[in-house]
């Protein structure tokens, strides 16, 4: 029930008011942009000139490797055509008409950074590079990615194919949701079945978050680094701990600071951060009575509604609900009857419907005793009505009667 939730919120205001209310100093990032989100909430916890047109080199190949997976099998055969093979820059040297499953082109990109699986993937999914650069740029803007724009499915620098770090840590978020983008970024080594016995088989994973004894990070996840010299150094990171996933990006850092600044700011996220379920999916939150229903309708949440805090001094959080003031049968289960407003102070965390947890059938009966009810005391009224008036001209008839009956005699 409401009162649970308002209660369980209480609590942990009492427990972030007994902290510091001090903001934790921000990291020191060398890199030009950066940006912090939590894979959960989607919150931005911090962000380094996040909104910049940048050039994002093979980050780009994140969101290259979710439109595939999103349009193609990965078990569908992908013949290498004249294109792939003059793409440039690093390479796994596919030969014209080589044929390979969409998923092992998918490790070649993701883990290698191979160009040419890039090219060999956009054809194979769209026809053409234009075509699937432009499916990729509708795809950005879906998430909410309005400062990319795509030209290529690699990354190679082209006045016209940017991107910001907040942008690319959207991509990745919504990439790190499918299970199979999952598994390939957070392979290290992978071995690529090649009919020519002197191609290059064995991919090794760029990401050192992962393996290295180094720069290895303690719970990372994948993503994809990426480099150019236009581009710099660039990274999306990604890290779990306690039930929280982050992702990080960096852009233009500089050698080893690429994996400090990652580390930084994932250290950042997961010490001064929290996440607080407010609404949970299913909660009967209230009841709202159905005019001719045989029940009431019970409203629960139709999703979970978590938000990120500072661990130093939270928020008082307000909840409220705003439900329809009247429904009649038949109700649908998963009709939305209202909303769960939830505010802090002036600024609006969120909303979440609520929803009819089951049907409501019309209750033949009540609409009987509602027609009843209705129809039945105004006909006995006009009935009375119609008696006293016939009545009543019955008596007059009769007085008439006696009238003339009486003037007769007297005459």
């Amino acid at each position: 029930m409401l009162t649970r939730i308002l209660a369980v919120i209480i609590l942990f205001l009492s427990f972030g008011s007994c902290l510091p209310t001090a903001r934790a100093e921000a990291p020191q990032i060398v890199g030009e942009a950066a940006a912090l989100l939590d894979a959960g909430t989607g919150q931005l916890l911090y962000g380094k000139q996040e909104h910049k047109r940048m050039f994002p080199a093979s980050t780009t190949k994140v969101l290259t490797a979710l439109v595939a997976m999103e349009r193609a099998d990965l078990k569908e055969t992908v013949t290498i055509g004249p294109n792939p093979v003059n793409a440039g820059g690093t390479s796994m040297w596919f030969q014209e008409g080589e044929r390979l499953t969409l998923e092992e082109l998918l490790y070649a990109l993701l883990l290698n950074s191979a160009n040419d699986a890039g090219v060999a993937i956009a054809e194979h999914v769209a026809g053409s590079v234009e075509n699937f650069a432009a499916i990729c740029n509708q795809r950005a803007k879906e998430l909410g990615a309005r400062d990319t724009h795509f030209t290529n499915p690699h990354g190679m620098p082209d006045a016209n194919h940017y991107s910001t770090a907040y942008d690319l840590a959207l991509m990745g978020r919504e990439a790190m949701k499918n299970k199979d983008f999952r598994k390939i970024v957070a392979t290290v080594h992978h071995e690529v079945p090649r009919s020519d016995p002197e191609a290059q088989k064995y991919l090794f994973n760029h990401n050192k978050l992962l393996w290295s004894k180094v720069y290895g990070y303690q719970g990372a996840t994948g993503i994809k680094t990426g480099y150019t010299v236009q581009a710099g150094q660039c990274i999306i990171a990604a890290a779990q701990r306690d039930g929280r996933e982050l992702i990080a990006v960096v852009l233009r850092s500089e050698g080893s600071n690429l994996w400090t600044d990652a580390a930084r700011l994932l250290d950042y996220g997961f010490a001064n951060f929290t996440n607080q379920q407010l609404v949970r999916q299913g909660e009967v939150m209230d009841k709202l009575p159905v005019k001719y229903g045989k029940s009431q309708v019970s409203l629960v949440a139709a999703s979970d509604f978590l938000y990120t805090f500072p661990r130093q001094g939270a928020a008082e959080v307000q909840i409220s609900k705003e439900i329809i003031p009247s429904i009649k049968a038949p109700v649908t289960k998963g009709q939305v009857l209202g909303t769960v407003l939830l505010k802090s102070g002036e600024q609006e965390l969120g909303r979440v419907n609520l929803v009819a947890a089951a049907d409501v059938q019309r209750d033949w009966w009540a609409i009987s005793k509602a027609f009843v009810t209705w129809t039945v005391p105004p006909l006995v009224i006009l009935l009375w009505i119609r008696r006293r008036l016939m009545l009543y001209r019955r008596r007059k008839q009769r007085a008439a009667r006696r009238r003339r009956y009486y003037d007769y005699e007297i005459e």
